[in-house]
């Protein structure tokens, strides 16, 4: 009988821990309604606007050579390129496009030229786009249309 109740209560924390794991896998999904950042061929880009260009590298060091990717942000059913500006200017064009390929913003954060990457802090909602140089640009979540 011992045996009996011994294969019972370890039958019982075994469902407990099947129960705690599909848990916390559960939670370690991600978040719905985030930015998702996709590396996408710079090719790919739905329209340049006046003054800007894509200078996208791949090191984050001076003398770079470009990349043939660019990080993209996608938010909702946006999608935010990361420019650079013609005239050479240390900041970025955050260039927002619905799915048709019009612009609904662009606006200018300055800091740094030539994206590299963009990395997304969940926790506090934010996103760090980095460049030339590893000089960097943080930005909200809610600062992007979505």
């Amino acid at each position: 009988m011992t045996k009996i109740v011994s294969l019972k209560s370890l039958l019982c924390v075994a469902g407990a821990v099947a129960t705690l794991g599909v848990s916390a896998a559960a939670q370690a999904q991600a978040v719905p309604n985030t930015p998702q950042i996709q590396f996408v061929p710079s090719a790919e880009v739905p329209s340049i606007p006046a003054g800007l260009q894509t200078a996208c590298i791949n090191a984050p060091v001076d003398g770079a050579p470009t990349s043939k990717t660019c990080p993209v942000i996608y938010y909702g059913p946006t999608r935010t390129w990361v420019f650079s500006y013609a005239d050479n200017r240390t900041s970025f064009a955050l260039v927002t496009f619905d799915s048709s390929g019009k612009v609904l913003k662009n606006v200018e954060r300055p800091g740094a030229r030539y994206i590299f990457d963009v990395f997304s802090d969940d926790h506090g909602q934010k996103l760090t786009l980095v460049g030339q140089s590893k000089n960097s640009v943080v930005i909200n979540w809610s600062d992007l249309p979505h």
